[in-house]
């Protein structure tokens, strides 16, 4: 009998020694998730949303916003009400009546309603869900700044290849106006020279319209702000000219605005410019004139200078620029 009970407490203590390993270790899985790991930091840092836009310099309506938030991993955007925004075959995102976006940079929002000021907001999200939103109203305004091209050697002071070359030319010579040391006595910039600076000669035997074959031309391909259906866009073509008294009257340098590019001088002379200037006064050689003639760009913002003389006597050109209508 006593051996039984002594079998009896062995086994009872080891039932109850099972008991509280089970409990121990039910207890650290039941604490697994709530306890954090030795030597960790809580993420006490939350999103922080911001962003900047930039209007697009040739369509006001069109604005680039730029994601500048922190702590986040996913956004939304929301441009407001009237403003919806789709794609079109371009890839711009044009914008109705409601919008939102999940992209980090939002790079081309059209916003057809025009000039305003629309609220957007911008939501930023952690990869626990925590969230921080800025929201600002974004004026659309149309400030439009149009492109001022530069002429390549506008000044003269170096050979006209190829900054002033036609590429070919049907039934007519690739070769460029003269060189002279005859310029006008002012720099670029207007101010005035010590002396000459250099220029463009229009000599008389390449000046004839009855010879062809050998008159010849300066040519140079610009890019403008183009025209479209929400904006005219006006500039201005400048130069300096002089021909000589002895010259018979009449005589002239034509500038011209012309249409488009051209890689055969002969389609450039038989195209409609979009601005023609004809400059005739005898002043003299050495007595510049200045001229400024207005011109409204083309659709496409491709253009070209076009310069040739009708003269008897040496004529001469110099600064050449090409400018916005202030």
């Amino acid at each position: 009998m006593k051996h039984k009970l002594n079998a009896l407490k062995n086994t009872i203590s080891s039932v109850l020694a099972l008991l509280a390993i089970i409990f121990v270790v039910s207890c650290e899985e039941a604490f697994d998730f709530d306890l954090p790991d030795t030597g960790s930091i809580a993420d006490l840092t939350l999103p922080q949303a911001n962003f900047s836009y930039t209007p697009n310099p040739e369509n006001f309506k069109i604005v680039k916003f730029t994601n500048e938030s922190n702590e986040s991993t996913n956004y939304l955007w929301d441009f407001g009400e009237g403003v919806v925004c789709e794609k079109d075959a371009n890839g711009v995102i044009v914008c109705g009546t409601e919008s939102t976006s999940t992209d980090k940079d939002v790079e081309f929002v059209k916003f057809d309603a025009g000039e305003g000021d629309y609220e957007v907001i911008l939501t930023a999200l952690d990869a626990n869900q925590a969230s921080g939103t800025n929201t600002q109203m974004v004026a659309i305004r149309d400030v439009f700044v149009p492109i001022t091209p530069i002429v390549d050697n506008g000044d003269m002071e170096v050979g006209f290849t190829p900054s002033w070359k036609i590429n070919a030319f049907t039934g007519g010579t690739t070769s460029t106006v003269n060189t002279s040391s005859d310029g006008a006595p002012f720099f670029y910039d207007g101010t005035e020279a010590p002396g000459k600076t250099k220029g463009m000669k229009f000599a008389a035997g390449t000046s004839n319209p009855a010879n062809p074959g050998s008159r010849r031309y300066a040519y140079q391909a610009l890019i403008v702000s183009p025209t479209t259906p929400d904006r005219t866009v006006k500039y201005v073509i400048e130069y300096m000219y002089a021909i000589k008294v002895a010259a018979t009257p009449g005589s002239n340098i034509t500038v011209q605005i012309l249409d488009g590019h051209f890689d055969d001088g002969a389609d450039a002379l038989a195209s409609t410019p979009l601005a023609e200037s004809v400059a005739s006064e005898l002043n003299g050689k050495g007595n510049f004139i200045t001229v400024k003639k207005e011109f409204t760009s083309n659709a496409s913002g491709e253009i070209a200078i076009w310069i040739f003389g009708d003269t008897d006597q040496d004529a001469y050109i110099d600064n050449v620029k090409v400018y916005p209508k202030p």
